[in-house]
């Protein structure tokens, strides 16, 4: 795809992300471009962005999560596709943040990320 095609399509998803219902956690349009533009330039691939944001976005919708919530998580992915170890990252975080029930909870979620995608 063409830059303008790209563009057009992480423009698609920001919408997306726009019309669902979440708690903005003072976040706007222009947050959402960054984030996802983020994802994109380290995936470079847009059905992979495409299917990392859907099932973060499912996931805080199920959980009645906020858009900052969401950015941080699209974060944690870009992250993981950097190192191209996802499961070697998910170990990281949970050593930094310890095993306090929250870290274990977001670890879970983590987790079991893209198994609820196949399901919706």
């Amino acid at each position: 795809m063409d830059s303008e095609e790209t563009e057009a399509f992480i423009r698609g998803l920001a919408y997306e992300w726009a019309k669902v219902e979440l708690p903005s956690g003072g976040l706007n349009y222009a947050d959402y471009l960054e984030a996802i533009t983020g994802l994109d330039l380290e995936t470079d691939d847009l059905n992979r962005t495409s299917l990392i944001f859907r099932a973060i976005i499912n996931q805080a919708k199920a959980l009645a999560y906020s858009s900052r919530w969401v950015k941080s998580e699209l974060k944690f992915e870009t992250q993981a596709e950097a190192i191209g170890d996802r499961a070697r990252w998910l170990r990281v975080h949970i050593a930094i943040n310890g095993a306090s029930d929250d870290s274990l909870d977001l670890y879970m979620i983590r987790a079991n990320r893209f198994v609820l995608t196949l399901i919706d």
